[in-house]
C-alpha cells in the first residue's frame, strides 16, 4: 500500500475521477442503445430507404415527402429527448456513484499507544523496523532524513507534548502593546 502525501486531496481526485469515468461510461452505453433504437425506428418509416438512397431527394410525391419528414422529425425528437433523459438519470446517480468510490477508500490510523503517536519525530523518518520492534519492546531508533534539517530533527519529549494552559490574563500582551492598533492590521 502506497503512502499518500496529501491523502484528502488525492482521495477526492481519485474518487471524482472514477465516478466521472463510470458515469460517462454508462451514459455512453445508454446513448449507443438509444441510437440503435432510433435507427431501427427510422427503418420502419415508409420511404426512408428511398430517402437515404437518393440523399434526401427521393422520387415521391410532396404529401409523401411531407409525411416522411414529419415522421423523421418525430423520431429525431424522441431520440433527443431520450438522450436528455439518459443524461439526467446519469447525473442523478452521480452522488450514489461518488459515495460508492469514497467508501472504497480505507485509512489506517495507528493505535493511541503506538510509538509514532506517543513519541513522534518531526523532521526525521522512523526506521522501517520501528513498527516491528514496537510490538516486541525492542530498541527504538530514528533514521536521519535524506536532507538535513536546520537545527537538526525535532524530537518530542517522552510522554508527549507538555500540557499548557490556555491563554489567560498576563500570558500574552494586548495587541496594541505589540504595535497593533485596535481594529487594524
Amino acid at each position: 500500500m502506497r503512502r499518500l502525501r496529501r491523502p484528502g486531496i488525492e482521495t477526492v481526485h481519485w474518487a471524482l475521477g472514477h465516478a466521472r469515468e463510470w458515469i460517462m461510461f454508462t451514459y455512453n452505453q445508454m446513448v449507443d442503445m438509444r441510437k440503435q433504437q432510433y435507427e431501427a425506428h427510422l427503418a420502419t418509416v415508409p420511404y426512408y430507404e428511398l430517402y437515404k438512397i437518393y440523399s434526401g431527394r427521393p422520387p415521391i410525391s410532396q404529401p409523401q415527402m411531407h409525411e416522411l419528414r414529419m415522421q423523421m422529425s418525430a423520431a429525431q425528437g424522441a431520440y433527443q429527448r431520450g438522450i436528455d433523459e439518459d443524461w439526467k438519470n446519469s447525473l442523478q446517480r452521480y452522488p450514489e456513484v461518488l459515495d460508492y468510490y469514497f467508501n472504497l477508500v480505507e485509512f489506517k490510523l495507528p493505535g493511541e499507544k503506538s510509538i509514532a503517536v506517543q513519541e513522534p519525530v518531526f523532521g526525521g523518518r522512523v526506521a522501517p523496523d520501528l513498527k516491528k520492534t514496537e510490538s516486541t519492546g525492542g530498541k527504538r531508533m530514528m533514521m536521519q532524513p535524506s536532507l538535513p534539517m536546520p537545527g537538526g530533527p525535532f524530537m518530542m519529549p517522552p510522554g508527549g507534548p507538555p500540557r499548557m494552559g490556555g491563554p489567560g490574563r498576563g500570558r500574552m500582551p494586548p495587541p496594541f502593546a505589540m504595535g497593533m492598533r485596535p481594529g487594524g492590521f
